[in-house]
């Protein structure tokens, strides 16, 4: 991808105090059914800290239908992202001193958040917001990986939801979560080591392109980083009915647009886009086979 990807990220430095702060808000579990199990290496949810969140809620709406749940008042508030009414994600305010800056960050399942925290620290990784508990949640906390990508470390209260295969996964809800990585070997280890996944790599990939595996379900993938001059990142992906048409509307809306549909990756069925407030998604048509 790295010929087709035209625009170049910026750092961006995040902060979750908003959140932690704001004690009287129950959060929504990550499952909706309570399963009391974990499934350590999988992405259980998806935050969006965004300079503007009236902007992106706008945006998502219009492209997504994506649905909103306020929770909190004032300076302290929380939106509930849904699809079809089911929470699949988050959205908050960044403080005012981080400019205009936004990011999805997503949320890997670990056993212990602790362990989780030292282990990243010990391979060079920095803690950017230390571990709390989220009433409804669970255990989480935001680093950022030893290769400078974010990533939130949850160990949820109720369980993980069950994994689920990509043919199984309603429209305009999370597909897939991609490790862009400034090194591809390092990254490969540290996440092998940090969820005890194996990692194949997929054959048929134009680029050498990995995937993380647990037992039988594969949970994300790896592969060097497309954008050139741009910090390693984790970019999540939504999976829509029609690539071309999602990815119309969403230019409608405001989204800039960083690799359009092309028949030379993956036969046309994705495209990278940034929201009006500067976080990168990539939408997927899932092709049955």
């Amino acid at each position: 991808m790295k010929q087709n990807v035209k625009v170049i990220s910026t750092i961006i430095v995040l902060t979750i105090i908003l959140m932690a702060c704001n004690s009287a808000i129950t959060f929504p579990p990550v499952s909706q059914t309570p399963t009391n199990s974990h499934n350590q290496g999988q992405f259980v949810w998806h935050d969006l800290a965004t300079y503007d969140p009236l902007a992106a809620k706008d945006f998502y709406s219009e492209v997504f239908d994506w649905e909103f749940e306020t929770l909190g008042t004032g300076s302290n508030v929380y939106y509930v992202v849904k699809n079809k009414g089911i929470p699949i994600g988050g959205m908050f305010k960044l403080a005012d001193k981080y400019g205009k800056a936004a990011e999805w960050i997503a949320s890997i399942s670990v056993p212990d958040v602790d362990a989780a925290i030292s282990y990243n620290t010990s391979g060079g990784g920095k803690t950017i917001f230390k571990k709390a508990a989220f009433d409804g949640r669970g255990e989480t906390a935001l680093v950022q990986d030893p290769q400078g990508a974010f990533v939130a470390f949850l160990h949820s209260e109720s369980g993980d939801p069950q994994p689920q295969r990509a043919g199984n996964i309603k429209m305009n809800s999370w597909l897939w979560n991609e490790l862009w990585t400034n090194d591809l070997d390092a990254s490969l280890g540290f996440y092998r080591g940090l969820t005890s996944s194996e990692t194949e790599e997929v054959k048929a990939a134009k680029v050498p392109y990995f995937m993380f595996k647990q037992d039988n379900n594969t949970f994300s993938g790896a592969i060097g980083n497309p954008v050139e001059g741009a910090r390693s990142a984790w970019m999540p992906y939504i999976k829509v009915k029609d690539v071309n048409a999602t990815f119309e509307k969403a230019k409608a809306a405001g989204a800039h647009v960083m690799m359009e549909p092309t028949q030379s990756i993956r036969k046309g069925t994705v495209a990278v886009l940034m929201d009006p407030t500067g976080a990168q998604f990539t939408i997927q048509q899932w092709i049955l086979r």
